[in-house]
């Protein structure tokens, strides 16, 4: 009977003991006010877009802003301070769903530019100041594929189609030659094709029955696309223009493609057989 009783207040007290232990284990931290963070590069327009749930209330404190300390290809960059939004202006889509973002210019009003030379990470810091309190995020993204972009594009303005020759077995061509340089942050074997499309502005319809013209940066010299080094980034195409060519004004519209299929920007040039 005394051995019983003993076995039964340990149990007592182990319980008690287990019970404190649990009790004083309960204290959760609040979560994390900022979360879901978000960046684009939107290549065809040159901006940036970024985005980061913020909470209304921290610790007893209200939001009173968010930000964006952005430090571009660098974490050592001190980084531009830029205000996040939630009522539907400055890129953010949505009023009042506290999804703070802000689109803005890559351009020289930002210390910390992406240049087009960059293909690797980028850093920045979602900032949320809570009753003057600071609650921040860093953040990295790997920027992944830049798309290719065109230099310089040379086309002559004029071309005079040649004169017809008198013998019906002979046909006469003029040739010129036709260069695009072009550049890709990836590397230049990134390059899948370079090519224009041409117009005619007076018959409004596309000639070469509407399929591109392609420039070779291939090295093969006048014997074939013209161009003169393999893999420096020119690329070139000799265009042979008969006796038989429509005269007028063309729109001559260059593209280059990498193997992801994204796209440069367009470059334009004018071109008028006489």
């Amino acid at each position: 009977m005394i051995k019983y009783k003993s076995k039964r207040i340990t149990l007592i007290v182990v319980s008690f003991l287990m019970m404190w232990a649990c009790e004083k284990a309960t204290p959760v931290a609040d979560a994390t006010p900022i979360s879901d963070v978000d960046f684009a590069f939107l290549q065809a327009s040159n901006k940036l877009f970024v985005s980061a749930n913020v909470s209304s209330g921290y610790q007893g404190g209200t939001l009173d802003s968010a930000m964006v300390l952005w430090q571009g290809i660098s974490a050592s960059n001190s980084g531009d301070s830029l205000r996040l939004f939630d009522d539907g202006t400055h890129g953010d889509i949505l009023s009042k769903d506290q999804i703070y973002s802000r689109k803005f210019l890559n351009d020289s009003a930002l210390k910390n530019t992406i240049p087009t030379t960059a293909k690797d990470s980028i850093f920045f810091t979602i900032l949320g100041l809570f009753s003057g309190k600071q609650q921040t995020v860093e953040s990295i993204f790997v920027l992944g594929n830049i798309r290719p972009k065109l230099g310089s594009v040379f086309v002559p303005d004029t071309v005079t189609r040649p004169t017809a020759n008198p013998d019906p077995n002979i046909t006469n061509t003029v040739k010129f030659s036709v260069t695009a340089s072009v550049s890709d942050p990836n590397g230049l074997d990134d390059i899948q094709r370079v090519f224009f499309l041409t117009y005619h502005v007076g018959l409004d319809s596309m000639m070469n029955g509407g399929n591109p013209i392609f420039l070779y940066d291939d090295g093969t010299g006048e014997g074939g696309s013209g161009d003169l080094q393999k893999g420096d980034g020119s690329y070139t195409m000799i265009i042979s223009m008969t006796e038989n060519a429509t005269v007028g004004t063309y729109y001559w519209t260059f593209k280059a493609q990498d193997f992801s299929n994204a796209y440069s920007d367009t470059v334009k040039k004018v071109l008028v057989v006489q």
